[in-house]
């Protein structure tokens, strides 16, 4: 079964077509990526999936279960995760924390029971605690699980967000320009850290990003997006050979 069905997909703001009839199949356990000149609509797909934006028109269907028009948290939820383009981890909360708040989608009990402290609340909490310090020595931040994010190097507060994702046991990580703002080196290791959750966490993903070097390496499918519209799709041999791809990207220079 398909992991995410996206069926003619369109947003406007204002009058201008942000995304117009995007469709896209993504397949288990694979890496797909999305790619595109800036404002050709990437983000705004990664949007509109999640629930941030309602749809104009179209649908999503999440294994087979149509999702069009579910508020963000049911989403969560149910097992899509996102990371973004700008980094948004909580400053006043340490490592640790912000991976142990990011469990909150997975617990099942209320205020009241939090303000008695039923077992169960103390339960789960050592569930959240147990499982961001396995995450925290999976992508190795262990030593870092009592600083501030923003004490942390870029390349450390990528790794953390990308772990807070990982938090909510998702079936398909979704990561918005993941590579930006990582110097070579960190390109590559990001590079093998997303091929290893791949295989030893069984995750599909759909990754937005400017870096082709990271998007041809480890990417099955590309999709084309230019000024809202998907303009190709294939693997990275066939997207790198595509002449409406080239022009997309460099004009006249072609």
């Amino acid at each position: 079964m398909d992991v995410l069905s996206i069926q003619g997909m369109s947003k406007n703001f204002g009058g201008v077509s942000a995304v117009s009839d995007f469709s896209m199949i993504q397949k288990e356990r694979e890496i797909t990526g999305i790619i595109g000149p800036n404002g050709a609509g990437k983000t705004t797909v990664f949007n509109l999936v999640t629930g941030v934006y309602p749809l104009d028109s179209g649908r999503i269907f999440f294994y087979g279960k149509e999702i069009t028009g579910w508020p963000c948290h049911r989403i969560t939820a149910l097992g899509i995760t996102r990371t973004f383009q700008n980094i948004r981890l909580f400053r006043n909360l340490n490592v640790l924390d912000n991976l142990r708040v990011a469990y909150g989608v997975k617990t099942r009990y209320t205020l009241w029971e939090e303000m008695i402290r039923y077992p169960r609340v103390t339960r789960q909490e050592r569930e959240a605690e147990a499982l961001a310090k396995e995450y925290l020595r999976y992508l190795g931040l262990e030593g870092y699980s009592q600083a501030f994010p923003y004490n942390l190097p870029y390349g450390l507060q990528r790794r953390l967000e990308l772990a807070r994702a990982l938090m909510a046991h998702p079936r398909l990580l979704l990561l918005d320009e993941p590579g930006a703002g990582l110097n070579p080196r960190e390109i590559r290791e990001l590079m093998e850290t997303l091929l290893k959750i791949q295989e030893e966490k069984r995750i599909s993903m759909i990754i937005v990003e400017h870096h082709m070097e990271l998007v041809m390496n480890i990417c099955k499918t590309i999709h084309v997006l230019n000024f809202g519209k998907k303009i190709a799709e294939g693997t990275p041999e066939e997207i790198q050979r595509n002449q409406q791809v080239l022009q997309a990207y460099l004009g006249d220079q072609i």
